[in-house]
């Protein structure tokens, strides 16, 4: 079934500077927006004939993520501005004694458990929603935070379609790269242009503050990103001949990045990537924090040495 005209709206909705722009490439390289049927597994991808498929399931995996995100925030954001102002070392082990952290690492677990179940059940009907959490199909929450996710996760929905619409017109022009993971890389960094290069057009028109379009924005890109690190198996966090490793594609992705070094986009992926590597079991080394983007940098380095 095509959702061109449901992609239409929300790429309006993320990137409405850029719409003309994105509906263009669309028609002039045959995309097809498709939801087929349910399976298990994250499935969207760009297959033949300008296809990009996906499962209402594999929406619902990112979703779920976006809480995810909060929780890292709530379980790691508050100490890790604490110790950097008090120029303590960031010290996981002592932090799991802090009242109520042992209960935060769990929420944030459970979560993440949730989202494999989901992806790994037979059936969608095999899997029972998380409870707390609505539906994406509600709407945007009245809850602050929960709003805030809705958001970021709209965007980061945005940001996934973007990077397969680049592997359509590579497939189009037939000018992709021989070097699968280079066209991977390539998907990424065209996906993360077409949601920064023309923010300034966007706080014209709109009259949002264009540092606060761009740290959003940048936001639903690093959940976008760090999500590979629970859709990818285990065995192939460290990559595979067609898709780079998981560390290689953050690094690439965070390098574009121009946000002040102590910007809260640096303490949002921070706050996830740490939360993951303590989720999967990965060291992360204690350390002084100098700087939210330091830090970043830190957990990227933990994940590569840890898989």
């Amino acid at each position: 079934m095509s959702e061109n005209h449901e992609l239409k709206k929300l790429f309006e909705g993320v990137v409405p500077e850029r719409l003309d722009e994105v509906l263009g490439l669309i028609d002039t390289h045959s995309a097809q927006f498709r939801r087929v049927g349910d399976k298990s597994g994250f499935n969207l991808d760009a297959g033949a004939y300008g296809a990009i498929q996906f499962t209402q399931r594999s929406l619902e995996q990112l979703w779920l993520f976006g809480f995810a995100g909060l929780y890292a925030l709530h379980s790691f954001s508050g100490v890790i501005f604490l110790v950097k102002c008090r120029g303590l070392k960031l010290d996981l082990d002592e932090i799991d004694g802090l009242p109520a952290q042992k209960e935060e690492n769990k929420r944030f677990s459970k979560i993440i458990e949730t989202i494999k179940g989901l992806n790994s059940a037979e059936s969608e009907y095999d899997f029972t929603w998380p409870a707390g959490i609505p539906k994406p199909e509600e709407g945007r929450p009245k809850d602050t935070e929960q709003a805030a996710v809705f958001d970021l996760v709209l965007m980061a929905t945005a940001y996934v379609f973007l990077h397969e619409l680049k592997h359509v017109i590579f497939e189009s022009e037939g000018n992709a790269p021989e070097d699968r993971l280079c066209e991977e890389l390539e998907c990424d960094s065209f996906a993360s242009e077409m949601m920064l290069s023309k923010t300034q057009d966007y706080s014209a028109k709109s009259g949002y503050p264009e540092d606060q379009v761009r740290m959003k924005r940048s936001i639903s890109i690093a959940l976008g990103s760090a999500f590979l690190a629970v859709a990818t198996p285990p065995n192939n966090l460290g990559g595979t001949a067609t898709h780079p490793a998981v560390h290689d594609r953050w690094s690439a992705t965070l390098g574009k990045i121009q946000l002040e070094e102590n910007d809260f986009y640096w303490l949002y992926f921070a706050s996830l990537a740490i939360a993951l590597l303590k989720h999967m079991k990965i060291v992360f080394p204690v350390q002084m924090v100098v700087t939210y983007k330091q830090l970043a940098i830190a957990a990227i380095k933990a994940l590569e040495e840890g898989i």
